[in-house]
């Protein structure tokens, strides 16, 4: 017998459909929320996608369960926005996650060019006000982070 090796689909040059569920849950004790893109399910572990990019934006003035306001809310979908405009663009990232818990939302993306991504959130952080952007890229091929919520 010889060794078999998982074959991934080939990303669609227009991107990959998206399609997402919601989660409740908890997290260190406290409340979470997420939403996962469930449409990326046969992508994961692709070789090509094989580091992990969190970017976590604090909440200014969280509710009692650390959820951000309405107007926070649409400040926050502003940045997601942006986010993907920029690191999705020529499937370079995959949109995974995003997840909100203890005063802060982090978006999750699996990038085929860290570096470039780097770059990028350079860019972003220099643009949004009134948010601080925190990034980290790390190695992530069998996607850990993804398969919590799939």
């Amino acid at each position: 017998m010889w060794p078999f090796k998982k074959t991934h689909p080939e990303i669609p040059a227009e991107g990959v459909s998206e399609s997402w569920t919601m989660f409740q849950g908890e997290y260190d004790g406290k409340p979470l929320i997420a939403r996962a893109n469930v449409g990326l399910k046969p992508f994961i572990g692709h070789p090509r996608y094989s580091h992990q990019v969190g970017v976590a934006i604090p909440l200014r003035a969280p509710d009692e369960n650390g959820f951000p306001s309405s107007d926070e809310s649409a400040e926050l979908t502003d940045i997601e926005d942006n986010l993907c405009s920029e690191l999705t663009s020529g499937n370079e990232s995959l949109f995974a996650a995003v997840i909100t818990t203890g005063g802060m939302r982090e978006f999750v993306f699996y990038t085929s060019n860290p570096k470039s991504v780097e770059l990028k959130l350079k860019k972003i952080r220099e643009t949004v006000l009134g948010h601080t952007v925190q990034g980290m890229i790390r190695d992530d091929a069998d996607w850990s982070v993804y398969r919590q919520f799939v």
